[in-house]
């Protein structure tokens, strides 16, 4: 079995992306388990292209933010490219952005007088 930084080397087309979360006032505990769900999720979004697939996937937390990291891999550049339309694209959507920014406040210890917002989504320099 392929582990997954096997499966992006073999890829030869992989680009890194994230999604980062506000967190006011603060991050009491985060549940990394669940944030990082967020990327498996993607592809169950309208429109997510086809003949990709996800890889290597990590949260980054701080003290008032945390931030999902993940390679999107395919064999098709077409497809990596379609990939990176549609990411940039996915989250104006505010029902989208609305299920995302739930899922991290439950990922949240204490999430009584907690906001999490989502401020940003970019594809990261390789």
């Amino acid at each position: 079995m392929r582990t997954q930084t096997e499966e992006r080397e073999r890829s030869p087309h992989a680009h890194k992306y994230a999604i980062h979360f506000d967190i006011f006032p603060k991050i009491t505990y985060l549940n990394e388990d669940l944030p990082v769900l967020i990327a498996d999720l993607l592809p169950i979004f309208r429109g997510c292209p086809q003949d990709v697939w996800i890889s290597e996937k990590w949260v980054d937390e701080g003290l008032d933010f945390c931030r999902i990291v993940f390679w999107v891999c395919s064999e098709s550049p077409d497809a990596i490219k379609s990939f990176g339309n549609w990411f940039q694209a996915i989250f104006r959507e505010l029902s989208v952005v609305e299920v995302l920014e739930r899922l991290v406040t439950c990922a949240l210890d204490d999430s009584d007088d907690i906001e999490v917002i989502l401020t940003d989504w970019t594809r990261l320099a390789n």
